[in-house]
């Protein structure tokens, strides 16, 4: 699986990087047919932080914003799961019929 990391306006710390590898193996244990992950993380006037994965034909994306990095990382990968569930289900009940 691909992954990639985008700092803008800032250099992202090891320990952010660490975090956020993590959450793209999540993503891969979610669904399998993940191919890659992108992360772009912004420090404008708040901390912003952007999930793009990538599987199959499909891409997801997941968006959020706050005043730390942790809480935006963690709201935006709640709902980047909740998209990979959604999706996984779909497949799953399009083979069942």
């Amino acid at each position: 699986m691909k992954f990639t990391i985008t700092a803008r306006h800032f250099k992202a710390w090891l320990e952010l990087q660490d975090t956020l590898e993590l959450k793209a193996i999540q993503f891969s244990k979610a669904h399998p047919h993940v191919t890659s992950t992108e992360v772009v993380l912004s420090e404008e006037h708040n901390k912003e932080v952007e999930f793009i994965v990538h599987v199959n034909h499909h891409v997801l994306n997941s968006k959020d914003s706050g005043h730390d990095f942790d809480k935006a990382i963690h709201a935006a990968t709640d709902k980047m799961m909740a998209q990979l569930r959604k999706l996984r289900e779909k497949q799953s009940d399009y083979r069942r019929m």
